[in-house]
């Protein structure tokens, strides 16, 4: 057992130091997911905690805020054992951006202009370590 874990950890590690900062970003929805299906409060806290630091105010302060508000009060209805609704708020966030990574990743994606910036809450903050953790 120890071995398919150590291969777990291995295998995570390389899927994170791979990822983009919106694959990660939806790397880090995905784990509060699980933990909402789970009813496991612990995992889904550190899940939406690392969502929320990644955050970055300096970007765009009023886009970033409403991401923080958006998952204090995902985190609020987990405290209280409404994980499906925190779950349906997260879920929609995670397509969206699934979209938005598809997008960029279809053969138009070349045209993207050299001058692009990802979002306030594209993942700027998120590191190998928050999703270690969070997973």
């Amino acid at each position: 057992m120890q071995n398919y874990q150590q291969a777990a950890q291995t295998y995570r590690m390389n899927q994170v130091n791979n990822a983009s900062p919106l694959d990660l970003l939806i790397m880090g929805y995905d784990a509060a997911l699980a933990s909402a299906g789970q009813r496991d409060l612990e995992r889904f806290t550190r899940a939406v905690t690392v969502l929320r630091d990644s955050l970055d105010f300096s970007y765009d302060a009023d886009i970033a805020m409403g991401f923080f508000r958006l998952y204090q009060y995902c985190a609020d209805l987990a405290r209280q054992g409404e994980f499906d609704e925190a779950a349906t708020y997260l879920r929609e966030l995670r397509d969206s951006w699934d979209q938005v990574r598809k997008q960029y990743q279809a053969p138009q994606a070349a045209a993207t202009p050299a001058n692009y910036k990802p979002s306030a809450s594209m993942g700027q903050g998120l590191s190998t370590s928050n999703f270690v953790m969070a997973g």
